[in-house]
C-alpha cells in the first residue's frame, strides 16, 4: 500500500514531492491537471492521491468525485497541498474527503507523515479485523481463508524483488497485491455455507483470476530470480487450489 499519485499544478512542486516521497520507499507517478488525473486512475490503482488544490478552478472537484466514483477507488484516502488554505478551500476539502490538507510551503515532511500515518491506521484495522475472525463452520470457506492469508504472506515477501519484474512489473504486481487484498476483505463479510450461490463464486473467480494471470505474466520474464520464480509459482498453485474448491462448490450446488 505504497503507491501515491501526485497531481501537482507546478512541475517543480510536483518533482520535489515526487523526489522526496520515492526517496522514503513510495512509489509515485505525476500528473498535471484533474482530467489527467481521472485518466490514470481509470487505468490504474494508486493506494493514494497528493493533490494541489490550486487546481481547484480547473475543474478538481468534478475530478475528485469522478476518481471516487471508480468501484476500486470509492474510499482511496486524498492529502491536499495548497499555496493558500482558505477557509473556503478547507471546507471544500473536507467535504470532498481530503483526510489532510497542509501548505505548499512547508514542504514534504507532513505529506509523508500523512501518508505513513493513513498506512499504519490501515495494517492495524486489517489486522484486528482477522482477529475476531472466528474458525467457520464451513471447511471449504475455512480453507479459503487460509490460502489467501498464504496468497497474501507470499506477496508481501516477493515485494522487494519487484524491480526484477520488467518495466510493467511494479504495476502487474500491484494488481496481485490488490486482489489478494480485495479477497480477504470479502471473504470476511461471508457466511458459512453460502459459496453454492453463483454471484459470489463468479466474484471471486474474477479476483483470484486476477492472482494467476499477473503471477503468469511476471513469470514469463526472463531474469527473474529463483526466489521470484518459486514464490509466484507459489501464488500459480495457490489460485488453482482456490479456483477447485469453487469448482466444488459449484458441484454440490449444481448450478
Amino acid at each position: 500500500m505504497n503507491r501515491v499519485l501526485i497531481v501537482a499544478g507546478e512541475r517543480q512542486t510536483g518533482e520535489r514531492f515526487q523526489k522526496s516521497l520515492s526517496e522514503v520507499g513510495f512509489q509515485t507517478a505525476v500528473v498535471w491537471n484533474p482530467m489527467q488525473m481521472v485518466d490514470f486512475c481509470r487505468q490504474h490503482s494508486p493506494d493514494f492521491l497528493v493533490v494541489d488544490l490550486d487546481l481547484a478552478e480547473f475543474g478538481l472537484w468534478n475530478g475528485i468525485q469522478a476518481v471516487k466514483g471508480i468501484g476500486t477507488l470509492a474510499n482511496i484516502p486524498f492529502v491536499g497541498i495548497a499555496s493558500a488554505g482558505t477557509p473556503q478551500l478547507l471546507e471544500k476539502a473536507q467535504a470532498a474527503g481530503f483526510v489532510s490538507v497542509f501548505p505548499t510551503h512547508e514542504g514534504v515532511k507532513p505529506v509523508i507523515a500523512a501518508l505513513q500515518s493513513k498506512m499504519s491506521a490501515t495494517v492495524e484495522a486489517v489486522e484486528a479485523a482477522e482477529q475476531e475472525i472466528t474458525v467457520s463452520r464451513d471447511p471449504s470457506l475455512n480453507r479459503l481463508r487460509e490460502l489467501t492469508r498464504d496468497i497474501i504472506g507470499v506477496t508481501a515477501r516477493l515485494k522487494p524483488n519487484v524491480e526484477e519484474y520488467g518495466d510493467d512489473g511494479p504495476e502487474l504486481f500491484g494488481y496481485i497485491e490488490d486482489s489478494g487484498r480485495a479477497i480477504r476483505t470479502k471473504l470476511n463479510t461471508v457466511t458459512d455455507f453460502s459459496l453454492h450461490d453463483k454471484e459470489l463464486r463468479h466474484d471471486f473467480r474474477n479476483m483470484i483470476g486476477s492472482v494467476t494471470g499477473f503471477s503468469e505474466l511476471i513469470l514469463m520474464e526472463p531474469d527473474i530470480s529463483s526466489d521470484s520464480q518459486g514464490g509466484l509459482t507459489q501464488l500459480r498453485e495457490m489460485s488453482k487450489e482456490f479456483v477447485e474448491i469453487l469448482d466444488n462448490q459449484k458441484a454440490e450446488a449444481g448450478v
